[in-house]
């Protein structure tokens, strides 16, 4: 009895020592990067904090991983490091990402009250590519390259190549790249090239590249993973021929994106994205607004290119010729769920326009639960591309099974609320709460009835809702004619306060479903 109760206690003790040898691994090694720090510059704490964040590259380049790199509000250049303090004008410089290391910025650091208070707003980490310190800001992205301020700029001011997911960039700010003399006129911004890095909470702005990508090139199947980044004001607009504004994906790239925005970025093609040859990259709850380009304000998708997007919103990007928001182009192949595009512009399809070159490389376009609602002439078909379109509301008409063509009832369009008003209750995103309309949109409710309704707002009506916000948590709620639902019942499924037919038709459309 002595021995089992030894046996019992030894084997708590290893487990327990298991898992917290286990949470230090997990930790590793943190290196501390600040350029107001005023002690040893080893690395070891804010007080002794390097001053150059190549320093703590080097430092992690050579450790054992896993290690986390904490970076201070500041500007940090690519070419400045303990032994090059005032920089080496070296255009090439960059900041390489490692395998297994984390490089987090946003913190407040040395002198602040709390050090390791991390807002990344507030206590803002850039790292810059404009070595002389002298960048003159643009009115408009477009004169980017242009600029002589600019010809002095670091290429790339972080490349990600040869990475994989263990690769962490979070909580930076990067601007000033300028990849304009050829061979380097891609991925201003960061350049990935057989690279997948996870990038999170960052923002690309007034990058310019002379070819594509002046936000992020990735090429040669880079699939990295960003999540709430914010791609502003990137150029990648020569006298022709420039591709993706914000993001350049080439070769095989298929990266994922949730969360991210793409504001005011131009190129010749695809002001937002640009994806060209065999890309299939997945966008989640993305947004593009205000971009532009010749051919896709907002994205374009060029040979064989298949991206899949849930949940986007497009709104005020501009094309001078094809697709305001989308132009597909040659072999194209693009899916929309649950997006919504509004105020776009161009003479060949103010939503989308597929192009299929004379019939030789027709492109397909598949949309569902969708709202296109610009002009009347969402989108333009040239040369035969094939269209499926169902369960969408289209200004001027689409045929297709359950479309619709009528006013959606944005909540404020003007300010760029696509949130769908309702009786029973939307979304108001400024003050952070739900509010009433004298109106319901008719978008609610009209989704495909056999699509899950995920995560929308009780009462959800059984049925997703038409665009960006349907099946999320800030779905405009469904109206029955009455107030509001206010307690959910069990066996209530459309929450309509009633237990009858209506809920046993929802149950048996899903029955047996499998969903991730």
């Amino acid at each position: 009895m002595g021995k089992t109760r030894f046996s019992t206690q030894f084997w708590v003790v290893f487990l327990l020592s298991a898992v917290l040898l286990g949470s230090v691994t997990t930790w590793g090694k943190v290196i501390y990067v600040d350029d107001d720090a005023a002690g040893a510059n080893n690395g070891t704490s804010w007080a002794d904090a390097y001053k150059f964040l190549q320093d703590a590259l080097a430092n992690a380049n050579s450790s054992e991983k896993p290690v986390e790199i904490r970076v201070s509000q500041g500007v940090y250049q690519p070419d400045r490091s303990a032994p090059e303090p005032n920089g080496t004008g070296n255009r090439e410089a960059t900041f390489q990402l490692i395998n297994g290391v984390a490089l987090k910025g946003g913190y407040a650091g040395f002198g602040e009250p709390d050090a390791d208070a991390r807002d990344i707003e507030l206590y803002k980490s850039i790292l810059s590519g404009d070595l002389y310190g002298d960048d003159v800001e643009v009115a408009d992205p477009c004169n980017l390259l242009k600029e002589p301020s600019r010809t002095e700029n670091s290429y790339h001011v972080v490349v990600g190549s040869g990475t994989d997911a263990t690769a962490v960039l979070d909580g930076f700010t990067l601007t000033g790249g300028n990849a304009n003399v050829a061979p380097q006129q891609e991925g201003a911004g960061m350049y990935n090239d057989q690279g997948s890095p996870v990038v999170g909470n960052c923002s690309f702005w007034a990058n310019s590249a002379s070819h594509a990508g002046a936000g992020i090139a990735n090429y040669r199947s880079s699939s990295p993973t960003l999540s709430n980044c914010v791609f502003n004001e990137n150029s990648a607009m020569p006298a022709c021929g420039g591709e993706g504004g914000g993001i350049f994906n080439f070769w095989y790239s298929n990266p994922t994106l949730t969360n991210c925005t793409f504001t005011r970025n131009v190129s010749w093609s695809g002001g937002g994205m640009c994806n060209d040859s065999s890309c299939s990259p997945a966008l989640t709850g993305c947004a593009f607004a205000g971009n532009r380009a010749v051919g896709g304000g907002g994205i374009q998708n060029v040979s064989h290119s298949s991206p899949t997007l849930t949940n986007c919103i497009f709104s005020g990007n501009q094309a001078s010729k094809d697709g305001g928001a989308v132009h597909n182009f040659t072999r194209s192949n693009s899916t929309l769920i649950n997006c919504t595009f509004a105020a776009n512009t161009a003479p060949n399809g103010s939503s989308i326009a597929c192009d299929s070159l004379q019939q030789r490389a027709p492109c397909r376009l598949q949309i569902t639960n969708s709202i296109l609602w610009d002009d009347g002439e969402e989108i333009w078909n040239n040369d035969g591309s094939t269209i499926s379109i169902r369960h969408s509301n289209v200004q001027g008409v689409w045929l297709g099974v359950a479309n619709i063509d009528a006013d959606p009832c944005f909540a404020d369009p003007n300010n760029g609320d696509y949130h769908l008003k309702s009786q029973a209750g939307r979304w108001e995103p400024n003050e952070g709460r739900w509010v009433m309309d004298e109106v319901t949109s008719p978008c609610i409710d009209a989704g495909d009835p056999m699509a899950p309704i995920m995560h929308e707002a009780f009462p959800s009506g059984g049925i997703i809702n038409m665009g960006a916000y349907g099946g999320t948590e800030k779905a405009s709620k469904s109206y029955f004619g009455e107030p509001p639902c206010e307690t959910i019942v069990a066996g209530d499924i459309n929450g309509d306060c009633l237990i009858d037919f209506k809920d046993f038709y929802f149950v048996a459309l899903h029955w047996m479903e499998e969903h991730n």
